[in-house]
Order: C-alpha cells, then structure tokens, then sequence
C-alpha cells in the first residue's frame, strides 16, 4: 500500500533531519578539540584542558586547519599535526603567555618551526577570513576572544544555509536551532546571542539565494 504525504510534512521531515544533521556536527566540533588537546597532553606533556571550556568553537577552528596540515603536510605524524593544530589556534581561545610559551618550546624542540610558521599563516587567514564574514553579517564583538567564541559555525555553514533555506517558518526554525544548541552544551553562546547570529545568517542567505 503507497502512503502518501504532503508536502508541509515532507518539508517537516527535510528540516528535522538537517537539525539533527547540525546538532551532531556541532558535538563533532567539540569531540575534535578533545581529542587534539588529549594527545598534546598525552604525548608532549602540555595540558591545555582548559580550552574545552570553549567546545565546539575551539573545534571550529581545529577541525578546517588540521584538515588543511593533513592535506599539505601528508605522512606527517599525527601527534605533530596535533601539536601544530592546537598551537596556532590556542593563542586566539587564550591570553597565558607561561603556557603558550611552553607550547612553542616543545614546537621548536620537534624542529616544526618552519612548518608552524606557515600554519599560523593560514590560520591567521581563516581568522581572518572569518571576521570578515561576520562583519558582512552585522556582528561585531569586543574583542578577539569574543569573536572566536562564533567560530563554531565554520565548518557548519552549509548545513545552516541548507536548514535556513528550506524551512517553512524560518523564526521558528531558528528557535528550535538555537535552543538545540545551547542544550547540547558545546556552544558557549547563550540563546539570545545564538538566536541573533542565525537571524542575522537567515538574512544573508536569504539575500544571496
């Protein structure tokens, strides 16, 4: 026997499975910065435990620029692409310059000074890159460690410009996305400051579509 559905239904479920989509990449963002900060620890002696603090934006930004050593520095050893990753992005998430320090030393000690050197470039360009999409936005924020705490959106754009675009009620939509969220615990934005991003992310796409 055929079951037929309508189309609000048929939009329902396409929007529900993105949600579910975006709730999961968002705690994939927050399992990637554990498992980098847990091997600098483990194989280089550095504890960096803190950084967790920041979940799934922390992961943000290590998830693209490990990506990108591993496509660019292939066969390197996976310890040392956790040591680069966590090195160049741990300055923008924290401001102690004992730990940073001691971070550098142990890249230096590896011989990794040439090839840190150029991935902090290319993490200072997604950084940049970053800022300037959400100045493009409308949002702007105190300072650097305010910004950072938005880059959890990064690598999930694309699912939001998809849930965005295809939702029915998309001030609804938004509502359930921010306090799916804010519930999973790996966003440090409260709801309000979410809920403001995806508005002001809704228009953009919306403009540009």
């Amino acid at each position: 026997m055929n079951y037929l559905i309508s189309e609000n239904q048929m939009q329902t479920i396409l929007i529900e499975s993105v949600r579910e989509k975006l709730n999961e990449n968002a705690k994939k963002l927050n399992d990637i910065a554990k498992e980098i900060i847990e091997d600098v620890q483990i194989n280089n002696g550095l504890n960096f435990k803190f950084l967790l603090t920041w979940g799934a934006s922390i992961g943000g930004m290590m998830g693209p620029l490990r990506n990108w050593i591993e496509n660019n520095y292939v066969g390197m050893d996976p310890h040392n692409v956790a040591l680069l990753t966590l090195g160049a992005v741990a300055t923008y998430f924290y401001d102690n310059e004992t730990k940073i320090k001691a971070l550098h030393k142990k890249i230096k000690e590896k011989g990794l000074v040439s090839e840190f050197n150029e991935i902090r470039n290319k993490a200072d360009q997604f950084k940049s890159v970053f800022i300037r999409f959400l100045s493009s936005i409308g949002i702007s924020t105190g300072s650097m460690i305010n910004t950072m705490s938005y880059a959890f959106i990064i690598p999930i754009l694309e699912d939001l410009y998809s849930l965005i675009l295809g939702a029915s009620n998309t001030q609804e939509t938004l509502l359930l996305i921010g306090k799916r969220l804010v519930a999973s615990g790996v966003v440090l934005l409260t709801g309000s400051l979410l809920r403001t991003l995806l508005k002001k992310l809704a228009k953009k796409f919306q403009q540009t579509n």
